[in-house]
């Protein structure tokens, strides 16, 4: 009688697939913007202990802006939308991201409202 170990037996399991996603992606620049923002562990040589990135869900672009400190976000959210807007010659429709306290200051929240951008949360630390 031949003697069946556990190890052995997990082991040779196979894993099943993950089931085919079906992935949204916009049709249009701007209609999402995903933003995060990222916490490094040392300093860069002018002192930026944190980035922003951008990302365009349409053209899956990223634009990156290093900050000294995370109270940086709106003015940084501000030099973005000026830039891509004036190139592209539509305005941002939707911000999504991570539902992080640098995005829900008073000042930023009003400026979302005026300019009709909605916001979309996604998922803490989970940057997809």
């Amino acid at each position: 009688m031949s003697k069946i170990y556990e190890a052995c037996q997990l082991g040779k399991q196979a894993r099943h697939p993950f089931p085919a996603q079906t992935t949204h992606v916009n049709s249009k620049p701007l209609e999402m913007i995903h933003s995060y923002v990222w916490t490094t562990k040392t300093k860069s040589i002018g002192g930026c202990k944190y980035y922003i990135s951008f990302i365009d869900d349409h053209i899956r672009k990223v634009w990156v802006y290093f900050m000294k400190h995370k109270g940086e976000v709106f003015q940084h959210f501000l030099n973005f939308k000026a830039m891509v807007e004036k190139e592209k010659g539509v305005s941002i429709k939707c911000l999504r991201f991570d539902g992080g306290g640098e995005y829900f200051s008073n000042e930023f929240s009003e400026y979302l409202k005026e300019h009709g951008i909605q916001r979309k949360y996604s998922c803490n630390y989970s940057p997809q």
